[in-house]
């Protein structure tokens, strides 16, 4: 069953940085790109899902792997309408990802739209905002963690990314109005910096009040862009995830298409 939530976000919360020069509102949208594919990530990997893709992103991710909707946002104005007819096209599953959806107010408008012609539907987020009367089936969370700071990249950006990544409220928020996955990314190339990972994540999930039987929905995702590499970085996610209790976090995508935009 699709869930509507409805709070008032905080101003520190709720800065914006749509792409440039392509104006949102509450009927209009800028996408970066649309496409059908299956699902890469998550509890519902596997399954064919029209994706939108929103441009505007608050955050500053090192390794970002969409780009094209942060570090140099692009992007078309597009209407909420031609955005219904697009997935009324397409499967039953919808994922609104980007970039940060819950920045723009046309995209409560479109998930209204879209539960209203009965789609599932899937938002990505990082959880550092909340917007008010989004329709959601699934709110797929991707707390950042402190190795995304680009401090080497871009040491003036590093500084308001590692303000705004981690919202203890908006997370809060989004984990008791909605049915949620937490989904982390995590370095697993050297032992040592995936125990610093997963004593983040152990310290936000105990902010969180994240119950021991909700550690099913926490998924670990490995830092990797390279088919070729994915066998052994989840290997290196076996033991933490069965001490844990967290699932290892597939990514279907690389593995069948690479880092292609579009898949």
């Amino acid at each position: 069953m699709t869930t509507t939530a409805t709070a008032t976000a905080t101003a520190s919360e709720d800065a914006s940085t749509p792409a440039d020069g392509i104006a949102a509102s509450e009927t209009t949208l800028p996408i970066q790109e649309r496409f059908v594919s299956l699902q890469g990530e998550g509890a519902l990997v596997g399954v064919p899902s029209s994706f939108v893709r929103v441009a505007g992103c608050n955050l500053r991710c090192t390794w970002c792997d969409s780009p094209a909707t942060s570090w140099a946002a692009s992007g078309a104005r597009t209407s909420v309408e031609e955005l219904v007819r697009f997935c009324a096209a397409g499967p039953r599953h919808v994922v609104i990802t980007g970039g940060e959806p819950l920045l723009f107010r046309g995209v409560a408008v479109l998930t209204q739209r879209l539960a209203a012609a009965g789609h599932h539907i899937t938002i990505e987020t990082a959880g550092t905002v909340w917007l008010d009367d989004v329709r959601c089936d699934l709110m797929s969370i991707s707390p950042k963690l402190s190795h995304s700071t680009p401090w080497r990249r871009a040491p003036r950006l590093a500084h308001r990314h590692e303000q705004r990544r981690l919202a203890l409220k908006s997370l809060r928020r989004l984990i008791t109005s909605y049915t949620w996955q937490l989904k982390f990314v995590v370095q697993c190339g050297a032992s040592d910096d995936l125990a610093r990972d997963v004593a983040e994540i152990e310290t936000l999930l105990t902010q969180l009040a994240v119950a021991q039987r909700d550690r099913e929905s926490v998924l670990l995702m490995p830092e990797c862009t390279e088919p070729a590499a994915l066998t052994d970085r989840y290997r290196a996610l076996t033991r933490v995830c069965v001490e844990r209790g967290y699932r290892v976090g597939e990514r279907l995508h690389i593995a069948l298409f690479g880092h292609t935009p579009g898949t």
